[in-house]
């Protein structure tokens, strides 16, 4: 199977709120012990650094647990949410400026027995963040890898084109969720969802 994997420079841009709407109809691939498994991306969400009150290096946090953050745009910085739900997320632009990209939804495309499996469900198989990563076998070891070369990443996880243009029109626009505490922050419309 040929990929075209999203090139270092699309994660490198400053803009990324319109990384996070062009990251819609790209595919992430997880390749764990030698299964694959593979889904379009349908929702993400922005994070726009030490302003932002919903980041996690808003007011220039930098701790062990968003390091990840603060590389090179391109890495996987994975969390546990609540101490249950692990999150993955991409940062973005340049190293030292902490702006990312949660994935929150995908829709599988490929090895969904595999995903039903790890899940131990059908329903909403790779909806929600923390279902995505159960369904993808994301794990917190797989923080800090390296999105954009096969070389570098094993290859575990990374990010393809999909092979298809999705069309602005095509994109619902919302404020993120779940963020309540971010005052004028959690009314920004930084969500983004592939119409389906």
């Amino acid at each position: 199977m040929e990929f075209k994997i999203l090139s270092p420079s699309f994660f490198k841009r400053k803009n990324t709120g319109l990384i996070a709407r062009q990251l819609l109809g790209k595919i992430l691939w997880t390749n764990i012990r030698g299964k694959l498994t593979g889904g379009i991306i349908v929702e993400t969400e922005a994070y726009l650094g030490v302003e932002d009150r919903a980041c996690h290096a808003y007011g220039g946090l930098k701790s062990k647990r968003n390091e990840a953050l603060y590389m090179e745009g391109g890495t996987a910085y994975v969390h546990i949410c609540y101490g249950i739900h692990t999150m993955f997320n991409i940062s973005t632009g340049v190293k030292g400026v902490p702006h990312g990209v949660l994935i929150r939804g995908i829709k599988p495309v490929y090895g969904t027995e595999i995903m039903e499996k790890r899940r131990g469900t059908k329903i909403h198989l790779a909806v929600g963040p923390g279902n995505l990563t159960k369904a993808l076998g994301i794990k917190m070891r797989h923080n800090k890898t390296r999105l954009n070369s096969l070389k570098n990443h094993g290859p575990e996880i990374f990010i393809t084109y999909g092979g298809f243009r999705v069309c602005y029109e095509n994109i619902i626009i919302t404020p993120r969720v779940g963020i309540g505490y971010a005052g004028e922050w959690a009314k920004k419309p930084l969500r983004f969802m592939l119409k389906t």
